[in-house]
């Protein structure tokens, strides 16, 4: 008895020391990964020592087929804590990772969950192998479960593992500016491991599911060089020489270019004719100008193009 008193005394003491001296110690730096080791290693360490001195305290008074029963309890009270302690380490490790290097917002809590369910799975395998008693019973009833849940989930299954491919791919991350050239096309506002939400040019949320995203080409304006060749089509009635249409384009062009921000002041940009001849919606020959200009970034490209179809309009309407 006096074994289990002084593991329960000594307990807090341990308690004491670590909120009371290494506890500030680790407010004191930058990062908070300190503080949560702290956090979470304070309440194992409190009850391996119960454990310890209840263990030893029961070994003193009890016979030897007491004591390996004992022994036994102990085994499984250890390896609770283990998990315990090894689910919290991977879930704040990975959710800490995805957060950083991935820039995800839900997926970490939804990683951890599934994280900490694997962990204490394993245990209690371990667990009911040290009692003798056979899982495969249990794997059996688990694999049926598997096959009837990814039968009854077939949708959320392949949604849960596309969004698992996209982190792992880096297709897509928070504040990208992507387009699949059909219906999605805007700024990543948040993704979860069955969809994706999506702020749209009218500001409305799209919510899509992560298998579009994953089995489809997307265009991710935000990656790699953030210079992006923007080409603006201008159709003009031709009322003039051709040579002409195109010198009075270009001084509209030169005038934004030189002007407005969020061009690329390095490359001048260019004009060509793409054809020239008979529209069939009007009475008079019109000809198309590609107008290729590069920004540096693609929250510029509306407002670029928006601002050489204005003036062109402007000035041609004019004339």
């Amino acid at each position: 008895m006096v074994a289990i008193l002084g593991a329960i005394l000594l307990a807090f003491v341990v308690d004491y020391l670590i909120w009371f001296y290494i506890k500030k110690v680790t407010i004191k730096t930058h990062t908070h990964i300190d503080d949560f080791l702290v956090n979470v290693l304070t309440t194992p360490i409190h009850w391996f020592i119960i454990i310890l001195g209840a263990k030893k305290a029961f070994l003193e008074m009890f016979d030897n087929m007491v004591t390996k029963n004992v022994d036994l309890y102990y085994k499984i009270a250890i390896i609770v804590l283990v998990a315990f302690v090894v689910s919290k380490l991977l879930s704040f490790f990975i959710g800490h990772w995805l957060k950083v290097q991935k820039q995800t917002k839900k997926i970490p809590q939804y990683i951890s969950n599934i994280v900490g369910v694997v962990v204490f799975l394993i245990a209690l395998m371990v667990i009911m192998s040290m009692l003798k008693i056979s899982i495969a019973p249990l794997l059996t009833s688990f694999g049926i479960a598997g096959i009837l849940i990814g039968l009854s989930l077939q949708n959320t299954l392949v949604n849960f593992i596309a969004g698992l491919k996209i982190i792992s791919e880096e297709k897509i991350k928070i504040g990208d500016f992507i387009d699949d050239g059909v219906s999605i096309k805007g700024v990543v506002e948040d993704m979860s491991l069955n969809s994706t939400k999506i702020r749209n040019l009218n500001n409305n949320i799209i919510i899509v599911p992560n298998s579009k995203i994953s089995d489809n080409p997307i265009t991710n304006y935000s990656r790699n060089d953030s210079k992006i060749r923007v080409v603006v089509p201008i159709t003009i009635v031709i009322e003039k020489p051709l040579n002409e249409i195109k010198e009075k384009l270009q001084e509209i062009v030169m005038e934004v270019f030189n002007t407005m921000e969020g061009i690329d002041k390095k490359k001048e940009p260019q004009i060509w004719i793409v054809n020239a001849g008979q529209a069939s919606s009007m009475t008079l020959p019109v000809a198309t100008f590609n107008v290729l200009i590069t920004i540096v970034s693609y929250k510029y490209q509306f407002g670029v193009a928006d601002a050489i179809l204005a003036k062109a309009s402007n000035k041609f309407w004019k004339n």
